[in-house]
């Protein structure tokens, strides 16, 4: 059995240049996020690439429709290795501009899908084990008000990654969550450096539950 990666939210900027390093270092790649079209465009670049990759259209804030999705991804890959969690609003702006429908939609992508894309890759590994990486942000740690509800959600995430990693451990799950603390944009160095980080922590049993990229 080949190693697999299923990437949740992927898209331009982080989630692509993940699914082109594990691509190209022979992992099969599964994309999934809610925008058809754009999984469509980036598995086509993939498979042009010469990398097994295939998209399932899914919703992380819907949990049933996740696990069907993770389901589905195991079925496709004979097993998952790694699950990535990589959704997120980048919305800059503070609290009291945002509406109350705003605040909703951004906490349900930014931390429930996190949850559930936590919880449905441990159903899927069941006792097999795997790894579960999520793309944390430096909001997470050094807060901004401009950034209000992105960087709460950041917290969120790295506070459930730092509180399960032990136990998770225990189950033969390793967690671990990349710190993000620069922007990001697609096709850029600080992409390709963000992926190699990933790549790290998928693939090095001895990391720690978080790293920081870049590097202090």
């Amino acid at each position: 059995m080949s190693n697999s990666i299923m990437i949740i939210g992927a898209g331009p900027g982080i989630g692509q240049a993940v699914a082109r390093k594990f691509g190209r270092e022979g992992w099969q790649v599964v994309l999934t996020g809610r925008n058809a079209n754009r999984l469509a465009d980036l598995n086509a670049e993939l498979t042009a690439d010469g990398i097994i990759a295939r998209a399932i259209p899914a919703d992380a804030t819907d949990p049933a429709a996740l696990r069907a999705a993770v389901a589905k991804a195991e079925a496709l890959t004979g097993g998952l290795t790694a699950v990535h969690f990589n959704a997120g609003v980048v919305r800059n702006q503070d609290l009291f501009s945002m509406t109350d429908a705003e605040i909703a939609n951004d906490l349900a992508i930014d931390v429930t899908a996190g949850f559930n894309t936590i919880r449905a890759a441990t159903e899927g590994f069941g006792a097999r084990g795997g790894t579960i990486l999520v793309t944390g942000g430096g909001l997470g740690v050094h807060p901004s008000a401009d950034w209000a509800v992105l960087g709460a959600g950041k917290a969120a995430l790295r506070n459930m990654v730092q509180g399960l990693a032990e136990p998770m451990a225990e189950r033969g799950i390793r967690i671990r969550l990349a710190t993000v603390a620069t922007l990001v944009a697609p096709e850029s160095n600080e992409a390709r450096g963000a992926a190699d980080v990933f790549w790290t922590l998928a693939t090095d049993p001895a990391a720690a539950w978080e790293a920081v990229y870049p590097a202090a």
